[in-house]
């Protein structure tokens, strides 16, 4: 039992470093629907261009994201811009795995992707830089 969590911590480690060195990582921020915005949870605090905390979270506001700050990890994602959101209808539940999370702190944003969503509205995806050390495993 011993030695099978010691090769899932070495393989999770050897994995955080290679998923942080993929192309396009994201982190959902929150969701847009009628020009009213909703936060994921309020634990992630944007900041535009200038510095300055996103005061009214439209769509242009949000387009000039360049900081965000995290007070808890943030689960990482595939970056799927504009398109499609995958439909897990008829999809049999999964267990609980360990999956890769930004760790909490200030990340970079390098750009802004607004998913549709099937119920209407869409999601708010910031595009990050995530340096490797920064990758955590978090169970979901």
């Amino acid at each position: 039992m011993k030695a099978t969590l010691l090769v899932l911590a070495a393989a999770a480690v050897l994995a955080a470093p290679a998923f942080a060195q993929s192309e396009a990582q994201c982190i959902v921020a929150g969701r847009l629907s009628g020009g009213l915005w909703a936060p994921k949870h309020g634990t992630i605090h944007l900041f535009g261009a200038d510095g300055k905390p996103i005061a009214t979270p439209t769509k242009t506001a949000l387009a000039n994201v360049r900081r965000a700050t995290l007070d808890q990890p943030a689960l990482l994602s595939r970056c799927d811009g504009d398109k499609a959101l995958f439909i897990g209808d008829g999809e049999a539940p999964g267990r609980k795995t360990e999956v890769p999370a930004l760790a909490r702190g200030t990340v970079e944003v390098e750009g802004v992707g607004y998913p549709k969503l099937r119920t209407g509205g869409e999601l708010v995806e910031l595009r990050v830089r995530v340096p490797a050390e920064r990758v955590v495993m978090v169970t979901r």
